[in-house]
């Protein structure tokens, strides 16, 4: 036997040994359950990333226990037979980026099968275990949603330098596997809500004096080589031209320790992986270095695939399951939801099956940006015109809605024209063509198939209005001690006597209560404090809020801190699949946001509760462009 031939037996050899040991020594820990969240008179607590001890402290990293066996992310030795093969690219770049001609549901709806294109070694996101299967994080979101569509997830293995293609070929359906929402690869790629923020932070030492990024400028700064944490921060030495001595090491562990060794004054790593490695007298500076959302990754202009993942991720979202999924893989909080997934209304309420949903790739007849560019105005519907008559909570958002469209219009260099009377049926005008853009919209399933929502810039929910003079015993449903309280509710929204009925029922006083219908909204109060006729009311906090300030005696009534129900939204309505313009309405939001524009006019015209977390998509992909 020749040289090479026994090199090539003992690297298998080796192969298989620690194939065997790694099937023997290493055992799976099961996903911990957690209980379904339940309707509680205490608001919960908005979830976080925990990495400060106090709101006046520097965040520092946690301090973990180092395992004593920790298995590899990915198995690079392991045997034929238990990891499938790598699909190898076919076709050229120019083939796979053209526009798809008919949506991914059209295989699923023939198959009942989903075919999702993941990362093997994404750990704990998705990675292939020593048992033949898939897992992690995103496998468990991606299984969930199998099970609400009541379809099979088929795994196939793809690499960071076939993903794309193969996705844009038709090998696979979806993309997962820490797939970054940005900016740039919106041109040939959709993106449904993300399910996970993860940030590259820089790191320093405890006691230094750094306390941001500016003040880092020019110095050595420890990153793994080849890794998005580098790729973030070259393109942040770009953009802010900070000039930080970017030294590159083989491993974040190593990284880690020039830091401690004094080789690096900072180092940046993805802050999921910097938690784990518990490193201490270690501390995070609080700016990131870039925030990468995680999403579930489609062709572009595939709505209606879209359409299907978004719906099953808000159920998963309103149901409580996203929560227990998060928190199986990384503790209670990590994950806040409420910025992430917004809750549609309706959702209960839509039960189409897969089936129903449509294959076609609807197009935009008269795109907006056309409009734009050939000095058009652009339509807008649901501001208030002088004499028209708006309901309570539109006429609380109608300044703050104005202020943001002409920002937004200045931003675009555009100039707009209102559409009179158009509060009522805004959403119509928009899918009819009549408006290019609506405001003030609340999104509803049964209008997510003609028009496009973009990002949330206001959240509400339901709560429970009283007389001021019952604050001191009524604190909510509980309260509702003995007989005779008779709750409120308007016509307008007949559901919400049902949930009335279910929140009374679970706080067992649902004997105890009588329902009164109100068919107009402004005699609402005057109902339950000059009349005496109800007890109490229930209702959207917008519409309270608005009827409350226009009361003759505003302090007669109060506005309960509690929350009931979904955390709904308000957005702007577009055309649907115009897929450039609504980027640009969500890129303009972010943008806004990150500014501070956004925040100063909502102080300035609206002022209830706080500003929404807006998180902006980075404008190039840590992973590069894949050359289409």
């Amino acid at each position: 036997m020749n040289k090479k031939h026994t090199l090539k037996l003992s690297l298998l050899s080796l192969s298989s040994l620690f194939a065997i040991i790694a099937l023997i020594g290493i055992t799976l820990g099961g996903t911990a359950a957690a209980a379904i969240q339940q309707v509680t008179e205490t608001p919960p607590e908005t979830p976080t990333l925990e990495v400060t001890v106090g709101p006046s402290e520097t965040p520092t990293l946690a301090i973990t226990e180092t395992p004593t066996v920790t298995p590899a992310p990915t198995i690079t030795t392991s045997a034929p037979t238990l990891i499938p093969p790598t699909p190898i690219p076919q076709a050229n770049a120019t083939e796979v980026a053209s526009q798809p001609t008919i949506s991914a549901l059209a295989r699923v709806k023939e198959t009942h099968k989903l075919i999702v294109g993941t990362y093997y070694n994404a750990h704990p996101f998705t990675w292939y275990n020593e048992l033949g299967e898939v897992a992690g994080y995103e496998a468990d979101i991606l299984r969930a949603i199998g099970i609400d569509l009541g379809i099979e997830i088929d795994f196939v293995q793809v690499t960071r330098h076939n993903a794309i293609e193969t996705l844009m070929r038709g090998d696979v359906d979806i993309l997962i596997g820490q797939q970054v929402h940005s900016q740039d690869r919106e041109a040939y790629l959709s993106y449904a809500h993300p399910y996970y923020l993860n940030q590259e932070r820089m790191v320093v030492i405890q006691e230094s004096a750094y306390t941001d990024l500016q003040s880092l400028a020019g110095q050595p700064i420890g990153v793994e080589i080849g890794s998005r944490s580098e790729q973030s921060l070259r393109s942040l030495n770009e953009t802010r031209g900070l000039n930080f001595d970017i030294r590159t090491f083989f491993s974040e562990g190593a990284a880690l320790d020039a830091l401690a060794n004094g080789e690096v004054q900072g180092m940046v790593g993805e802050l999921d992986s910097l938690s784990r490695a518990g490193r201490q007298h270690m501390r995070l500076i609080d700016e990131p270095v870039l925030l990468e959302p995680y999403a579930i990754v489609m062709r572009r202009w595939d709505v209606n695939a879209r359409n299907l993942l978004n719906r099953s991720l808000q159920k998963l979202k309103a149901s409580g399951r996203l929560d227990e999924i998060a928190n199986s893989w990384f503790g209670e909080g990590v994950v806040d939801f409420d910025s992430l997934v917004p809750v549609y209304e309706m959702l209960y309420q839509d039960a189409r099956t897969l089936n129903e949903f449509n294959t076609d790739i609807p197009m935009p007849a008269n795109p907006v940006l056309v409009r734009i560019q050939n000095g058009q105005p652009i339509r807008v519907a649901g501001l208030i015109s002088p004499s028209e008559t708006a309901p309570a909570h539109i006429r609380l958002m109608d300044n703050f809605n104005r202020a943001l469209i002409e920002d937004m219009a200045r931003r675009w260099g555009a100039q707009l024209e209102y559409v009179p009377n158009s509060v009522l049926n805004a959403v119509d005008l928009v899918a009819n063509g009549q408006a290019d853009i609506a405001v003030g919209i609340s999104p509803r399933w049964d209008g997510a198939d003609r028009c496009e929502y973009s990002l949330p810039y206001i959240q509400h929910r339901n709560r429970l209005m009283i007389p001021a003079n019952k604050a001191s015993t009524i604190t909510g449903f509980s309260s509702l001690l003995g007989t005779g309280w008779v709750i409120a509710y308007f016509a307008d929204k007949s559901s919400d006597a049902d949930e009335i009925q279910r929140l009374a029922d679970y706080f067992n006083v649902g004997s105890n209560i009588k329902l009164f219908e109100i068919i107009r909204e402004d005699q609402a109060i005057f109902t339950m404090v000059d009349e005496d006729n109800i007890s109490m009311i229930f209702g959207d906090n917008l519409r309270l809020t608005q009827l409350m300030r226009e009361y003759s005696q505003p302090d007669s009534v109060k506005i309960l801190d509690t929350d009931y129900g979904d955390l709904l939204s308000i957005t702007f309505a577009s055309p649907r699949n115009d897929e450039d313009f609504r980027l640009m309405i969500d890129a303009t939001l972010q943008e806004m946001a990150q500014d501070g524009t956004y925040q100063s006019l909502w102080g300035a015209q609206f002022g209830v509760g706080d500003p929404v977390n807006i998180t902006r998509w980075p404008e190039t992909n840590p992973d590069g462009q894949p050359g289409l």
